[in-house]
């Protein structure tokens, strides 16, 4: 992969990351939200800003390390470091956002200790399998994945038992439910079989990067949509 391949892949998920932390940033303003909204908004500044400062690893792999050469055979020559916290960061808070909005206490409590439990083992998991700055932590990509899964899917569950389901134009949270549900069934098992690949595999390598960059559009366009259209109503949640 050349550096121009780089960008093509990667910058329009930049933009439309900072997109959607603009468009919430917008939908804070307008409707005064706090709670678990303004929290996600943190998080998709966050997000954008991991994706910024990670780019330090390929600008200089791809400078042959004319820039950055300090990390040149160090352990932070990969960004490995901060994407594999990042993760098990976004797993936790992404299946806490969901949590949040069931009504079920014996779900919520039950969710909550496996969302306790996930994160305690995967940052051990990081310690201790040597992963942390070798490679994608498939433990808190595969466990991480499930768990939100199935937050959604209760979240699914209660939502159509209450009158919200005639409201869903302006819930939030639906948008980002999709939105997560269609990136992370589509892209978890990619990063799953990238272990399994060699950088010569061009197919898979192609592969790869068109699932991430598809996704993570239609992903980020989902959020920037549901921002815009919830901002035009009052919101505490």
């Amino acid at each position: 992969m050349s550096f121009s391949d780089f960008l093509a892949n990667t910058l329009p998920i930049t933009i439309m990351e900072l997109f959607a932390a603009l468009a919430g940033s917008f939908f804070l303003f307008r409707t005064k939200a706090r709670g678990m909204n303004r929290h996600l908004v943190i998080f998709l500044w966050i997000t954008f800003f991991v994706e910024v400062i990670g780019a330090y690893a390929p600008i200089a792999h791809f400078s042959d390390f004319k820039y950055f050469s300090f990390v040149e055979n160090t352990v932070f020559e990969d960004h490995k470091w901060l994407y594999n916290p990042y993760v098990l960061y976004s797993y936790i808070f992404l299946s806490l956002y969901f949590i949040h909005f069931l009504r079920n206490q014996k779900w919520r409590f039950a969710l909550k200790a496996a969302v306790s439990i996930f994160g305690i083992s995967a940052a051990i998991n990081l310690v201790l399998s040597g992963v942390y700055f070798e490679s994608n932590a498939l433990y808190t990509i595969m466990v991480g994945t499930l768990l939100l899964i199935v937050c959604i899917i209760l979240f699914y569950f209660e939502l159509l038992q209450t009158d919200l389901i005639l409201k869903l134009k302006k819930f939030l949270p639906m948008y980002i439910s999709v939105g997560l549900m269609v990136f992370n069934l589509c892209v978890t098992p990619v990063d799953i079989f990238s272990e399994y690949f060699s950088e010569e595999n061009t197919f898979f390598i192609k592969l790869h990067n068109a699932v991430y960059l598809y996704t993570n559009i239609f992903m980020y366009s989902l959020f920037t949509i549901g921002f815009i259209v919830c901002s035009r109503k009052k919101t505490s949640s």
